[in-house]
């Protein structure tokens, strides 16, 4: 009785730390993203942010100001000047999920849908599990001429989603936490100088989740690092076979159509489109990065 009793203390100590690693990591992660507190209004499909962003950074006292100004702006439907603060507060070095998913309400509220699909995205980039700025770019997305519709089964769709949630500090979190959970499982047969099978089928397990959490981290660094990705910003614009417009017409693309950017020459980017054979040649102007 003694000896299952001391088990057990070791599996909550083990879980104890894991779960302090997570909130570690999970914190440092959010210092690092700049996020900031959202209070965003309800019962709208696109939503303007009353939050106050955060930060200990030199930008902090000033960017709260714009930021404050630019929502009353919002508020007031002057579109055009809240997006001018919004780009004010970005171009100097503040950036949060906030920040880039307001103006990406603002865009919207202008009639700029490109531009908005771009924020969006954006704000993704900074904080994957931001459900307002999902909900909202799924909203525009529907309102788009090119609709780009997933492939594959519900199994697919499922990883899909799980990818887009997953950011690496997600992913680097539940790897600590995993690795301390094996850590304590190993501790207990150490101490008990014995690996009863539950022990043994629980690490075969969590070794498992170590591993796919650690390969699927590698693949998202890997992901982002290599992958550049962008929206056409042009109302419409024609894909070319070559860099140039003397080259054979392809098909053609709309504003807030994203694109997978595969190389530059001569003022034009090659572009393909993930989940379709499609490729060709745009200008560089009608399509920016995300």
């Amino acid at each position: 009785m003694r000896t299952w009793c001391g088990s057990l203390r070791l599996v909550a100590l083990a879980s104890v730390l894991a779960l302090a690693g997570v909130l570690t990591l999970a914190g440092g992660a959010r210092c690092q993203e700049g996020a900031a507190e959202r209070t965003p209004a309800a019962g709208e499909a696109i939503r303007s942010d009353g939050g106050i962003p955060g930060d200990d950074t030199v930008h902090a006292p000033e960017a709260t100001r714009l930021f404050l100004e630019a929502n009353a702006h919002y508020a007031d439907g002057r579109y055009v000047e809240a997006i001018s603060f919004y780009e004010r507060i970005l171009s100097g070095g503040f950036e949060s999920a906030d920040v880039l998913y307001n103006v990406a309400n603002a865009y919207y509220k202008s009639g700029r849908i490109g531009r908005a699909v771009i924020y969006y995205e954006r704000a993704l980039s900074v904080d994957p599990g931001n459900e307002d700025a999902r909900a909202n770019l799924e909203f525009v997305r529907e309102q788009l001429a090119d609709r780009q519709t997933s492939v594959g089964g519900p199994v697919s769709g499922v990883l899909s989603r799980l990818w887009n949630r997953a950011s690496p500090s997600l992913l680097a979190a539940s790897a600590s936490a995993l690795l301390f959970l094996l850590s304590g499982l190993l501790i207990v047969g150490i101490v008990r100088r014995v690996f009863p099978p539950w022990i043994v089928r629980c690490a075969v397990v969590v070794g498992v989740l170590l591993v796919l959490a650690v390969g699927t981290l590698g693949a998202r660094v890997r992901h982002e690092r290599t992958v550049r990705e962008g929206v056409v910003v042009s109302h419409e614009i024609g894909v070319r076979t070559g860099p140039g417009s003397d080259f054979v017409l392809e098909f053609q693309l709309h504003e807030g159509t994203k694109v997978r950017l595969r190389d530059e020459r001569d003022g034009w980017v090659r572009v393909s489109i993930a989940g379709t054979d499609l490729e060709g040649w745009l200008p560089a102007s009608s399509v920016e990065e995300i």
